[in-house]
């Protein structure tokens, strides 16, 4: 953009044009400016321009180039969503879903998604589309122009006590509680989460017991995506909570937020632990603001790869899951203690890729990211 062409968009800002104080919003944001792009968001939202109501709050939700105020992004979110905008009603289909700056209802959110449809708001509707039972649907909706009654129809024939109810698991061991779950997601599920993290994988990292923090590490050769919570879809938010439907006693407050992860040919995860090691100093302080990672909850995305298994050295077992099929395993004893026991790693495929979504579960809870 030319120095003229900011200059104009200033001008037009500065008079109170909502569309240049979001245009100006992004060009503070592109240049690292952030709190004056916010200061230009906020500007232009408390004077109706409603797709910046929308991006402010979106960006409040979890402090992204932001100051973090989840309820008062949520109340942004609201109004703009009241005021028709599509993309904030999807969003507030995932409050409702998680209980954020509202009370927790999947009729609400699901109410949600299907006004974010019939705004046209594309991902709903695949969202929609995914999620109904009403198999005459998908036909209807590639229609140039579907029926705006279509999305209602969908919406009707979501089952949400079905999706809550998993399959009964297969106790592998005691000691430590290892469960298998098998056809836990369905395949076209799976495929979904699996298009959704394709664009936004980087390399895999571990945690840095010597410094604190993260880093890449030779142990761990796969990549990953992580989805905060304006990342996070409906989809992902129902197969989360049929995540703590499956295992009584996690709550899903202390969910981390989930990964994807991929493994080409020869990328593994070599031996380690899902638990952070109490003894080491850098890692005092996540624990003791975050708290350890009690649990483990593997989602098995594809199966269209040989090799590749979750081995457990120690007990001489490993796991290779069918499409959606899913691993659960505790990383910490009854009684608080780590359990060495755990000792597992990612096997590297031999043929095809490896996908996998995995949900670390805290024993507290989780700030919102």
């Amino acid at each position: 953009m030319s120095s003229l062409d900011t200059e104009n968009i200033h001008r037009r800002a500065v008079a109170g044009d909502g569309d240049a104080q979001f245009a100006l919003s992004r060009v503070f944001d592109r240049e690292g400016r952030h709190e004056i792009a916010v200061s230009w968001l906020d500007r232009a939202a408390r004077q109706g321009h409603v797709p910046s109501m929308t991006w402010l709050g979106t960006r409040l939700l979890v402090g992204r180039a932001a100051p973090f105020q989840p309820n008062e992004g949520a109340v942004l979110l609201g109004r703009a969503a009241e005021l028709g905008h599509a993309e904030a009603a999807a969003r507030l289909a995932v409050l409702a879903a998680v209980g954020i700056g509202r009370p927790q209802s999947w009729d609400t959110a699901l109410d949600w998604l299907q006004t974010a449809a019939e705004r046209g708001e594309a991902s709903a509707r695949a969202q929609l589309l995914l999620l109904t039972d009403d198999d005459g649907v998908a036909g209807a909706a590639d229609r140039p122009d579907p029926e705006p009654a279509l999305w209602a129809r969908a919406r009707k024939a979501i089952d949400i006590k079905a999706w809550l109810t998993p399959p009964v698991a297969r106790t592998i061991s005691d000691s430590p509680r290892i469960q298998v779950f098998e056809g836990f997601t369905p395949p076209a599920v799976c495929d979904w989460i699996v298009r959704r993290a394709g664009e936004r994988l980087v390399p895999a990292r571990v945690y840095d017991a010597d410094k604190g923090g993260r880093r890449p590490d030779g142990m761990r050769t796969g990549s990953g995506a992580g989805f905060s919570l304006i990342d996070t879809d409906l989809v992902l938010a129902l197969i989360r909570a049929r995540m703590a439907a499956a295992a009584p006693g996690l709550d899903i407050a202390s969910f981390e937020p989930c990964n994807i992860l991929r493994y080409d040919i020869g990328q593994r995860y070599e031996p380690h632990f899902d638990f952070l090691n109490p003894e080491a100093p850098a890692l005092a302080e996540t624990l003791a603001q975050q708290g350890q990672r009690q649990a483990t909850f593997l989602t098995y995305l594809n199966a269209d790869y040989t090799g590749g298994e979750t081995a457990f050295p120690d007990l001489d077992w490993r796991f290779g899951g069918k499409t959606g099929d899913a691993l659960l395993f505790f990383n910490v004893r009854p009684d608080g203690r780590v359990d060495p026991r755990t000792l597992h790693a990612g096997l590297p495929p031999t043929s095809g890729e490896k996908w996998l979504l995995s949900q670390w579960i805290r024993d507290r809870p989780q700030p919102i990211i």
